[in-house]
């Protein structure tokens, strides 16, 4: 069963972070956002935490930092300027809706 695109599990957020990357300058990069797969969600254990990859493998070649009103935003990219994870800090409406279809991980 392929993951669930991020547009299903949080469409809301897919329009905010096309709509920052657009304001950064970024706007190829938010074409991508919509056929993107949650691979997995981050592990670290932190609650405030509710980062996720966009890809099996995660090697992050630069980030964009984006001017979001609430939280911490961060798109990774790879060497292929491809959106390979996704940091999201301190925002409780995406971890609840991730925690939807995912179980809340375990710390290591």
């Amino acid at each position: 069963m392929p993951a669930p695109l991020i547009s299903d599990v949080l469409p809301d957020f897919v329009e905010e972070v096309a709509y920052l990357l657009g304001q950064s300058g970024a706007a190829p990069i938010a074409g991508q956002l919509r056929a993107l797969r949650i691979e997995s969600i981050c592990d670290c254990g932190d609650d405030s935490c509710s980062s996720f990859a966009t890809a099996d493998e995660v090697k992050v070649h630069r980030t964009i930092e984006l001017d979001a009103t609430e939280g911490h935003l961060i798109v990774d990219l790879d060497a292929a300027d491809q959106i390979c994870f996704i940091e999201v800090l301190a925002r409780p409406d995406i971890k609840y809706l991730l925690e939807e279809y995912y179980p809340a991980p375990q710390p290591k």
